[in-house]
Order: structure tokens, then sequence, then C-alpha cells
């Protein structure tokens, strides 16, 4: 019983965001509801609002990257966010069990500072970074 009022105010829910969104496509699109193409005449003002909406999505994205630990000749797979640090990945290495203190990270031929994030390091989505021991 529960569950049927439950789909039925879902259910009105989504006719309320369609009737809007029908009454609105006369004059403007619904700002939820995605467009097929921008409108060239798009002004300033829209701009700006679909740039931060893109901002604001980024705090939601994730890297699907592989960690080469070149002394065991292993590839850790990890889930990592745009601006988590070269730290945060050694923290998240710890939780899979790998210590890496006296290790550097590589990538693109570079060593990675500690607090450069993964955006600055130009890092993308399915990139490989090597770590080695450092030799002193």
């Amino acid at each position: 019983m529960r569950g049927t009022q439950r789909g039925n105010r879902e259910e009105q829910v989504w006719q309320e965001v369609l009737s809007d969104s029908r009454q609105t496509a006369s004059s403007e699109p619904h700002p939820c509801l995605p467009t097929s193409q921008l409108d060239v005449h798009t002004g300033p003002g829209e701009l700006d609002r679909m740039d931060t909406l893109r901002r604001s999505l980024s705090r939601w994205k994730r890297y699907h990257i592989k960690v080469h630990l070149a002394d065991e000749d292993l590839m850790m797979p990890l889930t990592v966010k745009p601006r988590d640090t070269v730290m945060d990945l050694r923290a998240l290495l710890v939780r899979e069990g790998v210590t890496s203190w006296k290790k550097s990270f590589y990538y693109n031929s570079r060593q990675l500072e500690e607090h450069e994030t993964l955006k600055e390091a130009n890092i993308q989505n399915g990139s490989v970074l090597l770590l080695v021991s450092n030799t002193r």
C-alpha cells in the first residue's frame, strides 16, 4: 500500500514537471531539462549559468585511473576526484594495503608534487601513474 502511494506521488511530481515544461516551452526552456542544441543568440547570462552548472557538476566527477607499482609489477585501479592531491592518492593506497611513503609518483615522465592536484597535473580518466621507490 505504501509503495503504491509513493508511486502515485512520483507520477504526480513528474506530471507537474512535464506540464511546467510544456507551459514554458513557448517562452523559454525549463532550466532543468536539456536542450537539443545551443541557441546562437544565447546571452551572457545563459552562458554564466551553464558555466556555473558545469563547475558544480564537476564536484561529483570521478576518474578511474591506475597506479603501476613498479616494485611489485602490479597495476592498482583507483577511483579519484580531479581535486584530489598526491597525498590523497597515498592515503587511498594505504587503505588498499600498499605503503607508498618512501615512493614517488610520476606522470608523463614528470615527478608529481605532494600538494599538486590531479587536475593541475593534467591527469585524465584512464591515466596510468607510476609509483617507484626513491633511490637515495
